[in-house]
């Protein structure tokens, strides 16, 4: 499942390990894949606030259907 987080950003959620936010203004993705990660770096708080929910929500939908 792909997820869109603000205008350029875009998350394949099958492959997400963990996620954290590193700052106000930053999310850090770690996948899988050993030694692959990504900063994503938003202009505004609440949207990097917004995007993290998302991508939480989303993480939790996901291991529902799983089981």
């Amino acid at each position: 499942m792909w997820l869109r987080l603000g205008a350029d950003e875009i998350v394949n959620m099958d492959l997400i390990a963990s996620i954290k936010r590193t700052g106000p203004l930053t999310i850090e993705i770690q996948y899988l894949a050993p030694q692959a990660s990504r900063t994503i770096r938003f202009d505004e708080a609440h949207d990097c606030e917004a995007a993290f929910e998302r991508v939480i929500e989303n993480l939790s939908s996901l291991g529902l259907a799983m089981q």
